[in-house]
């Protein structure tokens, strides 16, 4: 019993003490679904107890009664985990206590399954469909999994789309995009200046308090054999923009002349491709040539507005020099 209980200490120390910080969503995401297989061992270890508390099994299954309690027990400990990682400045989440007990009922329907007795326990036992264990186990597996799948598929896609660096033709394009708190949805581009019907675009409604920006997290990193980086964008606004293309490396030490920070200038009303040679990209850290191999972060921001409207950013993308444009 008390191997068993230096396991859970152990599982649990796990999520408690291991901080592994990282941008990388896929670090975040990984980090997060931990939860899921470490409750699940906590779940299995805590029904095994609660079996051996009670004695002599002579419960029917699913032993029901043990998964309530290991369940209750299970999500008790999560919540405790969450509270106490507060002190150590990690924010209690709810995601992480329900990926917790989707994990527990994950790993007690695994454990009931390899458990399962040949024959009803006691006289005139009965067996419940198999259905009533697998159901939960895979509900909570799939709640698991289903941000790393996810997170994989967005990867997965940016990798295909490459050199497109952003691309809002629906919410997928909203993966690695942050707009700061700016009111932001994909929409289609106003008929003055879509191209075809239909077309789609990020838009960003602005006014003096609330500047445009998005910010593309985790781009395509080589940026190498391209000449040019082009950002399509549209001020549908009365007013003229004055905007901030911002792009930085790996090694960016988030001073102001460490990255690049190249000025744009979006007329009222008109719809524009900015194209910027990468070369100006490269020679922009005061201090140093910026890594084109290994680009981290790209944003266009913009200075408070003189009024309100509607900026719309209908992608970002890499060309060579010699390339059709579109």
């Amino acid at each position: 019993m008390i191997l068993l209980v230096v396991g859970i200490a152990a599982l649990l120390s796990l999520l408690l003490f291991i901080r592994i910080p990282s941008p990388d969503e896929w670090i975040r995401v990984s980090l997060d679904a931990a939860h899921g297989p470490i409750f699940a061992a906590v779940a299995v270890i805590v029904a095994i107890m609660l079996r051996r508390v009670r004695g002599p099994d002579r419960a029917a299954w699913p032993d029901w009664p043990v998964w309530r309690r290991a369940l209750a027990i299970s999500v008790a400990l999560g919540v405790a985990i969450e509270f106490l990682q507060g002190f150590a400045g990690r924010p209690p989440s709810l995601f992480d206590v329900a990926t917790d007990l989707a994990g527990a009922l994950a790993g007690l329907a695994a454990w009931t399954f390899a458990t399962r007795p040949e024959r009803p326990a006691a006289p005139g036992g009965h067996r419940e469909t198999p259905w009533l264990v697998i159901a939960p186990g895979l509900a909570g597996l799939v709640f698991v999994l289903w941000k790393p799948l996810n997170s994989a598929l967005a990867y997965a896609r940016r990798a295909a789309d490459f050199p497109v660096i952003a691309a809002f033709d629906d919410v997928d394009g909203l993966h690695f995009a942050t707009t700061d708190g700016v009111s932001a949805a994909i929409v289609e581009l106003p008929p003055p200046w879509s191209k075809v019907p239909g077309e789609r675009a990020l838009e960003l409604r602005y006014d003096p308090s609330h500047p445009p920006a998005v910010q593309i997290l985790e781009p395509g990193p080589d940026w190498t054999g391209f000449d040019l980086v082009s950002v399509d964008l549209t001020n549908a606004g009365p007013v003229d923009l004055s905007l901030v293309l911002r792009i930085h490396d790996v090694a960016h030490d988030w001073t102001h002349e460490d990255r690049a920070n190249l000025p744009l200038a979006i007329p009222a009303g008109t719809r524009t491709t900015v194209r910027v040679a990468l070369d100006a990209v490269e020679q922009a850290p005061a201090a140093r040539r910026m890594d084109l191999a290994r680009i981290d972060n790209v944003m266009v921001f913009g200075r408070p507005p003189a009024g309100a409207g509607a900026l719309y950013v209908s992608g970002i993308r890499l060309e060579r020099g010699d390339a059709p444009r579109p």
